[in-house]
């Protein structure tokens, strides 16, 4: 990758703070091992969480809303996962949790912890909708599709804590424009000389996230799809379509080329970004979760 994290005195100081970022905490690392598992054991998944009291908190707070409205409220995890939210999005969601503890954005007031959660995971539930239908992506992939999504735009969290002055500027300014496609990357570029999708990749890097999940965010940033591992597609399609909902349609990404690839219409991607009233409800009850 020809990153421009390599090439600026700017872009070298964000990658050598990364670098000096305190390691991927013990319940993320923990957590990742259980990607490379065929058969997920939910009681494994269960006992790395329950040693986390935020997390295993969260996890149950979010169980216990009034969103699932349960008759009888959860107290363990293993609940959580076999009653309400399932192992593959409670491991995904544990993942991301577990890297937000890492940052601390309060020095960024610009920065929207609810919004971010919020397109991370309406993102992540279209990747998986997008892997459901793409005939040859690799089952890796497709098994990390959701969490690809969720974790797709770590860079600017991460930009909002290690260069929070400036990235804050940055964020007031993206939000006073009409917020075209490109705009947030190119502002970014303009003061730090890199951008949120280059600092993902670093990131990724640094923590030893799955290769895949490393090799699609690399994708994305040179816009090339690799035929062997479509993830970098998945990725780039889902963010885009997302990001058409909030635009006007002067503004909206042309969502074609990555549609013949899938071999959709690009109509038929875009409305894989649009959900149901319930499926919404559930997106904002995650992201307020994942926000405290």
């Amino acid at each position: 990758m020809n990153s421009v994290m390599e090439t600026t005195a700017s872009a070298r100081n964000i990658a050598s703070s990364i670098i000096a970022l305190p390691p991927l905490p013990a319940t993320a690392q923990k957590i990742l091992a259980c990607f490379g598992d065929d058969f997920i054991d939910a009681e494994l998944v269960s006992s790395i969480v329950e040693c986390d009291a935020a997390i295993c908190a969260k996890l149950l707070g979010l169980a216990n809303s009034a969103y699932y409205g349960l008759a009888e409220p959860v107290h363990k995890i293993r609940d959580v996962i076999s009653r309400v939210l399932g192992v593959d999005t409670v491991r995904s969601l544990v993942l991301a949790m577990a890297i937000q503890q890492s940052f601390d954005s309060k020095k960024c007031p610009a920065f929207d912890v609810h919004r971010f959660w919020k397109q991370s995971i309406w993102t992540a539930e279209c990747c998986k909708k997008i892997a459901a239908v793409d005939s040859l992506i690799s089952d890796g992939g497709r098994e990390l599709a959701y969490t690809a999504g969720l974790c797709h735009n770590l860079g600017l969290m991460a930009l909002a804590y290690i260069e929070s002055i400036r990235t804050n500027s940055v964020l007031r300014a993206h939000s006073s424009t009409e917020a075209e496609p490109g705009k947030l990357s190119e502002l970014l570029m303009a003061e730090l000389d890199t951008d949120h999708r280059s600092v993902t990749v670093e990131l990724a890097k640094a923590w030893s996230l799955p290769g895949l999940m490393i090799a699609a965010y690399q994708q994305r940033l040179v816009a090339e799809t690799n035929n062997d591992e479509r993830l970098g597609l998945i990725v780039a399609s889902a963010a885009a379509a997302v990001g058409n909902l909030e635009v006007e349609d002067e503004h909206k990404t042309e969502l074609s080329a990555w549609a013949d690839e899938i071999g959709l219409a690009a109509e038929d991607l875009q409305r894989m970004a649009v959900f149901g009233e319930r499926q919404r409800e559930q997106v904002l009850t995650l992201a307020s979760s994942m926000s405290v």
